[in-house]
């Protein structure tokens, strides 16, 4: 039995500590993603540009947003992050056909 791989289980305290952390600073700098406002300032884009975004099926009900009592838009933040990503990179600017 290799003793060496033992030594090392008393690091793993110290780790989730320091991944704990490091959420936390993260939770700070990362801007809430949940409304139309938020998503447009992430986004650097107007909140009628989300609208055309949704119109048109670039935002897709359901992967990219829900409506909360068929009223209240909600957005999904990873799937937003992903999105802009794809505008970054040129790949969210294709035209959607309709």
């Amino acid at each position: 039995m290799n003793l060496q791989a033992f030594e090392n289980l008393e690091l793993i305290p110290q780790l989730l500590k320091t991944i704990e952390d490091m959420n936390e600073r993260l939770k700070r700098f990362a801007p809430p993603l949940t409304t139309k406002r938020e998503v447009a300032n992430f986004l650097g884009k107007s909140q009628s540009t989300i609208n055309n975004y949704m119109a048109t099926g670039r935002l897709k009900d359901g992967y990219h947003f829900h409506r909360k009592n068929d009223k209240m838009l909600v957005f999904i933040e990873n799937a937003i992050i992903e999105f802009r990503n794809e505008l970054h990179r040129g790949i969210a600017n294709e035209k959607i056909k309709i």
